[in-house]
């Protein structure tokens, strides 16, 4: 997993450098919220805050020739929030759905069009960071100022005996809550596995 989110972000990035400083272009780093203590996601959240200090230094070893925005985006309409999942032989899983709104619960996820839109707009702007949907920002202060809550709510939530008895899933299945929280391409039993 850290061969693709950090080195591949990492090598692209050295290899366009040289390029980048003559066209006085941008640097966009995809680096998910690695700040959230995320139950069954550690390895996924340690290459991502690994892509945070990797673009944070960068940005302070070349300059203000060019900038370096860091997306941290909450969940956004993709593979993993369709309910796609790599098994430890670092092959894709089938869809799981249920695992998927397990891990989701009854927080919002939000199209790609409208993250990918935040992001291009926020680069031209010359943002440092961006955290996208804006709302998710508020987890990051709780994290910040009240790391037992967030620990105690993840404890609370989504470890149980078996992730199909966690009570963020059902949250999710008593109030249908995903229906209006979830973009409709979430909603299919026909995701692609390819």
């Amino acid at each position: 997993m850290k061969d693709r989110n950090f080195w591949g972000s990492a090598y692209t990035t050295r290899f366009a450098l040289p390029y980048l400083g003559e066209s006085r272009g941008k640097i966009i780093a995809l680096a998910s919220a690695p700040w959230l203590p995320t139950p069954r996601m550690s390895f996924y959240n340690e290459s991502k805050a690994a892509i945070v200090i990797f673009y944070e230094t960068l940005r302070v070893e070349i300059g203000p020739e060019i900038r370096v925005t860091i997306v941290t985006p909450g969940f956004i309409e993709s593979e993993m929030t369709q309910g796609k999942f790599l098994l430890k032989e670092g092959k894709m899983r089938e869809v799981d759905q249920d695992l998927r709104d397990v891990q989701l619960s009854a927080i919002p996820v939000e199209t790609a069009g409208a993250c990918a839109a935040a992001i291009v707009k926020s680069a031209c702007r010359g943002d440092r960071y961006l955290t996208e949907p804006a709302w998710f920002k508020v987890i990051y202060f709780w994290k910040v100022f009240f790391p037992e809550v967030i620990e105690w709510c993840y404890r609370l939530m989504y470890m149980n005996s078996s992730p199909q008895e966690a009570p963020s899933k059902k949250i999710l299945d008593l109030t249908g809550a995903k229906n209006i929280l979830y973009p409709s391409t979430l909603h299919t039993s026909e995701i692609k596995t390819d």
